[in-house]
């Protein structure tokens, strides 16, 4: 009967072991993360870039690069218009919400006429691992007209982003500072499932 006993035992915890080597191998790359609590806001993402005399560059505080799965490269981001993505990436932060892990990345993208973007997509995950959406929550350009994000994430899911764009270039009877500012809002709530839904008003 000790010896059935034991048997269970050691079973058991050889059950748990691989249990756990599993979801520590299916997470492993969250070490390059840092996790945060919601709200969080774009403000947080001033840092990580300057502008210097030949465009945007990416501040020397960046984490070390870490390159994309082929389906992570593959799906494109929802707001990802007029962008191309590269290959590499630098992971950022981390949250869970309705047991749905989202990890925030930062990468340079390449826009229009080949000019550097700053930008921040936010990926979500089920508990395998299996990338469920993505979103495009940041961006920052310069040029002709000047491209920028604000957003914030919301502790109840929900996701409020304001794109801002600005004409740069002025015929010569036009007074500069007379440019204006336009803004679009858009809003998504982080489901159960792990995709980013639109919210109508």
């Amino acid at each position: 009967m000790k010896f059935f006993e034991r048997f269970i035992i050691v079973c058991l915890l050889s059950l748990f072991n691989v249990n756990f080597v599993f979801s520590e191998n299916l997470n492993s790359d969250l070490r390059y993360y840092h996790k945060i609590k919601l709200p969080y806001s774009s403000n947080k993402l001033k840092k990580y870039y300057y502008w210097g005399e030949y465009g945007l560059y990416l501040s020397p505080n960046v984490p070390f690069p870490l390159r994309f799965t082929n389906k992570e490269f593959s799906f494109k981001p929802k707001l990802f218009e007029y962008l191309t993505k590269t290959t590499f990436y630098f992971p950022h932060c981390y949250f869970y919400y309705k047991d749905i892990l989202y990890k925030g990345i930062i990468q340079m993208a390449i826009g229009e006429n080949d000019e550097k973007v700053f930008t921040f997509q936010l990926y979500s995950y089920d508990n395998n691992g299996n990338l469920l959406d993505t979103i495009l929550l940041y961006k920052i350009k310069n040029g002709e007209i000047s491209y920028w994000n604000d957003f914030v994430i919301k502790p109840d899911g929900k996701i409020l982003i304001k794109q801002h764009q600005q004409q740069n270039l002025f015929e010569p009877d036009e007074n500069p500072k007379d440019k204006k500012v336009y803004t679009t809002e858009n809003k998504y709530q982080m489901s159960s499932s792990g995709i980013f839904n639109t919210i109508k008003d």
